[in-house]
């Protein structure tokens, strides 16, 4: 029995595993149908939407343990956020000076990035990012923009 276990999980790893990772060495910019997302100003309210700008004013992020960061601000999507397939507002949330989240810890949901040859994408807890109005959200049903992680 154990030796049937071992075969089947041995045969079946290379589909059950993903190249989804939670931290990243390098820090980076993310680009939507080639707009990058913005920096958000200090002075903007503690939860605010990411916009998308000129590359001038993109966002450097970096990622550790989930959590997306830019300076001060944590970027993801919020935990209490309707239970509906609409799209999803993806915001900007200040965090403190010791690097803890302003609002409640368990108030932002975790980001990962999957690897894809030399490519990445980032995922916010499931779901792809897209741009409308100028406004970003994470598309639950499926991937529709074009979605690019530059490293820097």
């Amino acid at each position: 029995m154990q030796f049937f276990y071992y075969v089947t999980a041995a045969l079946l790893s290379p589909f059950l595993s993903t190249n989804t990772m939670e931290s990243l060495d390098s820090s980076f910019t993310i680009e939507i149908n080639g707009k990058a997302i913005a920096r958000v100003s200090d002075s903007d309210a503690t939860r605010t939407q990411a916009k998308v700008g000129a590359a001038s004013d993109a966002a450097v992020f970096t990622l550790q343990d989930g959590s997306l960061q830019c300076g001060g601000w944590m970027l993801g999507r919020n935990i209490t956020e309707d239970r509906s397939l609409l799209p999803k507002k993806v915001l900007w949330f200040k965090v403190d000076v010791n690097g803890e989240r302003a609002d409640n810890k368990e108030q932002i949901l975790p980001v990962a990035v999957e690897k894809s040859g030399d490519s990445y994408k980032p995922k916010f807890n499931g779901g792809y990012l897209i741009e409308e109005d100028g406004s970003v959200f994470a598309e639950l049903m499926e991937e529709t923009a074009t979605v690019a992680l530059k490293m820097q």
